[in-house]
């Protein structure tokens, strides 16, 4: 038995999810066209060595796209600094023909600000809410000044790991989950965990 206010902080990743998300689905924003998206994200991730990056890869090519590594490309490596990262092509150096990133979506906003993009698009906000509340987490997709859409990343839930919260709480232990994912996404990995 716990002893009485003992608390428990569990990590998402690995602990309560298996840790191995992947990619699961693209949501163009309205006028941008699926095949673009595709484009972007797989030439965004093709030197991602992450599970994640090789399942965007992987999910990129699936409708039989045959896109290979492209000539004069500077791989950009994910950052806990920038949260993004992405794929310069053509030119060397500071004028790259094509700058495309993937990240959160805060990252992503500010990247293509700096770039001189456009107003924002609330459809945007909407995707990213939406992918987060079904509890999968949302990388934007940027193609120079322009958003293009999200990559849905899906984690499965532990099998079990609601019983086993249970027993926690029966011994008086309490818990809490730690994560560094977007807050919405951690929310509802959490209800699935205490109902």
């Amino acid at each position: 038995r716990g002893l009485e206010g003992e608390v428990w902080m569990l990590d998402k990743t690995g602990t309560i999810t298996h840790g191995d998300r992947q990619a699961t689905a693209f949501h163009p924003l309205a006028g941008v066209d699926m095949d673009l998206l595709r484009e972007a994200a797989l030439l965004a991730s093709l030197a991602d060595p992450t599970p994640e990056g090789k399942s965007i890869v992987k999910l990129a090519r699936q409708p039989g796209a045959s896109i290979d590594e492209p000539a004069n490309a500077r791989f950009i490596a994910f950052s806990a600094q920038t949260r993004m990262s992405g794929v310069d092509l053509g030119n060397d150096g500071d004028d790259a023909a094509r700058i495309i990133r993937k990240g959160a979506m805060d990252a992503i906003v500010r990247h293509v600000g700096a770039l001189g993009g456009g107003e924002l698009s609330p459809e945007l906000g909407a995707r990213v809410e939406q992918v987060a509340r079904n509890g999968a987490t949302p990388l934007v997709v940027a193609d120079g000044r322009h958003i293009l859409g999200v990559i849905e990343l899906s984690d499965v839930v532990k099998h079990g790991i609601k019983e086993k919260f249970a027993q926690l709480r029966a011994m008086g232990i309490r818990t809490v989950m730690i994560t560094g994912d977007n807050p919405l996404t951690a929310a509802t990995c959490w209800r699935c965990c205490v109902r």
